[in-house]
């Protein structure tokens, strides 16, 4: 058992899973002890739809940095989404319609994303944040600063739909991770995309083509971000300019958190599930504890100073 465990942790990223692990234990049983309502199954059910949207846009921005790349975009991505598809259902829309489009308009972008970075080759990091202040402020033009709410029921009570008592969103993200689990360590894609963040020019001598599972994968970024915002829409009965907006820095706390480089080609899916629900879990026992807003905004940055030193540590 000794050696099975010392063999686990020399593997890539499997370190922060163990250290993930045992610190999500520890940070459940505090919130346990110091709130009564914290393991109630009302707020067990809360927790998994929370962690379940943040989940989701977790999946393909955490392939996106094994390539070297990054997508800042996600959180405006969702706002644009979720308040286009409120205001189609608003207009009397059948909802798969709107749900077809709702899914395009995130394809559309993952794919302005995905053309900026592998097409024309700039940085990531500049790309997707011109990105998410252009669709940021889109989100004010189509709401004029007002929220728009009064979705249909057949639309909204998804939301409250369960399969043994777990939220249906939270079942569809677990069946994603897993299988994105399985395609990153067990397929010939996942060695193609670690290949890429090591040393992208190198791997398309090898016969890879860098730059369109790049693309791709930014197109993926916004249909799944896309996916995310119809659950939280779901959720909330109600969308606004503001929607989603931070969804990007929790997502990539949780992911640096899993042990995933943001230099790429270093990380496994297991270690970002668990920094999701670290992250996840935190939150929501912060705001039992009435914690606001901007002093969880600390933390989370905190977080991601935490991960930074600790890959620079790695590096070094």
């Amino acid at each position: 058992m000794k050696k099975f465990l010392s063999d686990y942790i020399k593997k890539d990223g499997n370190r922060n899973v163990i250290l993930l692990l045992l610190y999500l234990i520890v940070q459940t049983l505090v919130f346990s002890a110091l709130l009564p309502h914290f393991m109630t199954v009302s707020n067990a059910q809360n927790l998994m739809r929370q962690t379940a949207e943040l989940g989701m846009v977790s999946i393909p921005l955490s392939i996106v940095l094994m390539t070297g790349n990054i997508d800042l975009s996600i959180g405006a991505v969702m706002g644009v989404c979720a308040i286009s598809m409120a205001r189609m259902l608003k207009m009397g829309m059948a909802i798969p319609l709107a749900l077809v489009i709702t899914v395009g308009i995130g394809a559309l972008v993952g794919s302005l994303n995905g053309f900026c970075v592998a097409k024309m080759h700039l940085d990531g990091l500049v790309a997707t944040i011109g990105t998410q202040v252009m669709l940021r402020g889109f989100c004010y033009i189509l709401t004029g600063g007002r929220s728009v709410s009064g979705l249909p029921q057949s639309f909204t009570r998804v939301s409250k739909m369960y399969i043994l008592g777990i939220p249906i969103s939270f079942i569809i993200m677990m069946i994603i991770f897993a299988a994105a689990i399985f395609i990153m360590q067990k397929t010939g894609f996942g060695i193609k995309v670690h290949a890429i963040g090591y040393n992208a020019k190198a791997s398309e001598f090898s016969g890879i083509k860098a730059d369109g599972i790049k693309f791709w994968l930014f197109v993926l970024s916004g249909c799944v971000a896309a996916v995310a915002s119809l659950f939280m829409l779901m959720r909330f009965a109600s969308a606004e300019s503001e929607f989603a907006n931070g969804y990007d820095m929790d997502t990539l706390t949780a992911i640096l958190l899993g042990g995933i480089s943001i230099a790429g080609g270093s990380g496994n899916m297991l270690g970002a599930f668990l920094g999701l629900v670290t992250v996840a879990t935190l939150k929501n026992g912060l705001n039992h504890m009435g914690m606001t807003a901007t002093y969880q905004q600390f933390i989370i940055g905190l977080l991601i100073v935490i991960s930074a030193i600790q890959w620079k540590k790695k590096r070094d």
